[in-house]
């Protein structure tokens, strides 16, 4: 897309190019949604060839045709594409060793809503932001609207017949490891521009960015490891990407066609996570700030004004069938209790600046990454002593600053205003100061190797070049960083998936699940809906065999009627009347039972039916069915914890 419109630079195509994709799979869902067109791979296919024989026939016809420029790479472009292979391959290896497996099904408890979501859309074509999410699988209604943007390309691969766990962790890899990469490495070659470097030393910072990346623990392993969060997840991802692709705007020819391409890119980010609005708007406001320091900036920042009020008019469109649609506020997201009590003053400023890793991989936040962080320090010292090109430390600074003042006081002082957006979760806003640490050790890598081939050549009697001595002396600092520091956290990341999917550490879902999948795949007629609780593996019956659930939600949601009482008072219904109405309306069929699922927290159940302050596990409706005989319940199946019952309720009133 980003060709067809006429936008030239390689770079901002690759490294805006994830987010784009979204941006245009949202469109053409939104499009899809209006038309009562199903939202299919023959669908996507159909719009992207129209597109792109639109964009090469406007181009053709304006005597402006594709130009692929072929050139012998320098020695300095060889080492950073093959460092930028190694970062890729590192990244891409750890997911795949954590899954241990593509088919394997995340254990972690948001990711109930994304495997449900990937799999609604890819079997009914249902993808428009008023279709979903439904809280009935069946009928497609009532919706509670969700941000998808991440899910459509998953389900893409979903309705071409793939399983949708497996193309969830496709697509996990996809936008989580290789988007990381590339728009770290494009940030990397922006920011050395900026700082005035050469094209060589500039995309060998790219290439030293690319091998860090994958060793970093936030922002996107914390946030799979701490509840799934894969939406946040994916914005942060891509979040470099956007960024280096806004930056490197102004040498644009043509603005219009820049300011679409990041007009649809800014949107399909927003579409996936709301907060990619803060995540976007702080950063850059703080990058441009930090450019007002020196001419160089302030040139850029006056022929990026245009192109910033296009793409955001482009974005604003974008978003808007979501806001149309939305049931949730800015007002109700902020509302949320910070989830972490007040932090000392040392503790607070060594894990804002330091690598540590905290959450739950490590709670007391007693290991980090040392070596790195002395990276990034360094860098922070190099870019300000140049005097130029110091966005990318204001901007770094910038959420530090927002950091460590969550962890003095979480959700009082003045930086709620941004972390109120992130539902005052710690993680959500801490994994914003590693957006740039790869950068930050990046440029102290090229630079300090730039600077020790100065002092060489001085005191050497035979004139050396350039051209190979500092390429040669990167190439062999990214190497030592990949035996090291990037190794040692590459090992750690892959610990982490693994916690949560090839060996985790509880299961919600497991051989038994899959046993009662088996049994129940040919026994529930059409029509049929299976009463369950969401919090242990039932909801994979919709994923893999396409069973409908009553329940899509860990605990319950109160925008049907139905919903609550059944998980409260599911075993009462021989002497309710109502709950037996509500079954024969759904037509509750069978029940899923699994006494031993992983507990949660149910301090936000909706209208606070849940009183028990300790983990939810069983919801009470579903507690000892065995225990008493009730009329018309019959067991047909176990395996482990995991129990199915037939429900008749023939010989009841």
């Amino acid at each position: 897309m980003a060709r067809a419109v006429g936008v030239r630079s390689v770079l901002v195509t690759i490294a805006a190019g994830p987010a784009v994709t979204i941006g245009l799979l949202g469109a053409i869902a939104t499009l899809a949604g209006a038309l009562h067109v199903a939202f299919t791979p023959a669908t996507v296919g159909v719009v992207i060839v129209v597109v792109g024989l639109g964009g090469a026939t406007s181009r053709y016809f304006r005597g402006r045709p594709f130009e692929i420029a072929l050139a012998k790479p320098s020695f300095a472009a060889l080492c950073s594409i093959l460092m930028v292979v190694v970062g890729l391959a590192l990244a891409v290896r750890t997911w795949l060793r954590g899954f241990r497996g593509l088919s394997t099904v995340a254990q972690e408890h948001d990711m109930i809503t994304h495997q449900l979501l990937v799999a609604y859309i890819g079997r009914t074509g249902r993808a428009a932001p008023w279709q979903v999410q439904p809280v009935d699988l069946l009928t497609g209604g009532p919706v509670s609207t969700y941000p998808a943007g991440g899910h459509l390309g998953p389900a893409l691969l979903a309705g071409a017949g793939a399983d949708p766990s497996a193309a969830l962790n496709a697509f996990t890899i996809t936008y989580l490891a290789v988007g990381f990469v590339i728009g770290v490495c494009a940030l990397s070659v922006v920011t050395a521009r900026q700082l005035g470097c050469g094209a060589q030393v500039s995309s060998l910072a790219g290439g030293v960015g690319a091998v860090i990346a994958p060793a970093l623990y936030r922002p996107t392993f914390q946030l799979m490891h701490d509840g799934g969060v894969y939406p946040n997840a994916v914005t942060l991802a891509l979040a470099p990407g956007l960024l280096a692709a806004f930056l490197a705007a102004p040498a644009e020819r043509s603005r219009s066609a820049i300011a679409v391409v990041l007009g649809f890119a800014c949107a399909g980010l927003v579409t996936t996570h709301p907060s990619a609005v803060a995540t976007v708007a702080v950063s850059l406001v703080a990058w441009l700030c930090g450019d007002l320091l020196d001419r160089h900036g302030r040139r850029r920042l006056v022929r990026l004004l245009p192109v910033l009020l296009g793409a955001g008019a482009v974005a604003a469109i974008g978003i808007l069938p979501l806001l149309l649609s939305s049931t949730s506020t800015v007002g109700g997201i902020a509302g949320f209790p910070p989830d972490t009590g007040a932090t000392g003053f040392a503790q607070a400023l060594g894990s804002t600046i330091g690598l540590s890793y905290g959450g739950y991989l490590d709670n007391g936040r007693l290991t980090g990454q040392a070596g790195l962080t002395a990276l990034v320090l360094v860098g922070v010292f190099l870019v300000a002593r140049a005097r130029r090109g110091v966005g990318v430390v204001a901007a770094w600074a910038t959420w530090s600053a927002i950091v460590f003042a969550m962890m003095l006081s979480p959700g009082i002082g003045p930086e709620a205003s941004v972390t109120g957006l992130f539902y005052n979760a710690l993680q959500r806003v801490w994994a914003h100061t590693a957006l740039f640490v790869p950068t930050l050790a990046a440029i102290a890598v090229v630079l300090s190797s730039a600077a020790v081939v100065r002092v060489t050549r001085r005191h050497l009697p035979v004139a050396l070049r350039t051209t190979i001595l500092v390429p040669a002396l990167v190439l062999a600092a990214a190497a030592a960083l990949v035996a090291a520091p990037v190794s040692s956290g590459a090992r750690t990341n892959t610990i982490s998936v693994a916690e949560r999917y090839g060996e985790p550490e509880f299961r919600r879902f497991d051989t038994h699940d899959a046993a009662a999948i088996d049994f129940l795949r040919s026994r529930v007629a059409p029509g049929q809906r299976v009463m369950n609780s969401a919090n242990d593996g039932s909801t994979l019956l919709y994923v893999q065999a396409g069973i409908p659930v009553v329940n899509t939600t860990s605990l319950g949601t109160g925008s049907v009627p139905w919903s609550i009482p059944l998980l409260a008072s599911f075993r009462d219904y021989p002497e309710r009347a109502d709950i037996r109405s509500m079954l024969r309306e759904l037509d509750v069929a069978w029940v899923y039972v699994d006494d031993a699922p992983p507990g949660i927290g149910a301090g936000g159940s909706p209208y606070g039916w849940v009183s028990d302050p300790g983990p939810f596990t069983v919801p009470p409706g579903l507690e000892d069915l065995d225990v008493t005989q009730l009329p018309g319940l019959t067991k047909q199946f176990q395996s482990g914890p995991v129990s199915v019952y037939r429900l008749s309720l023939d010989s009841l009133p």
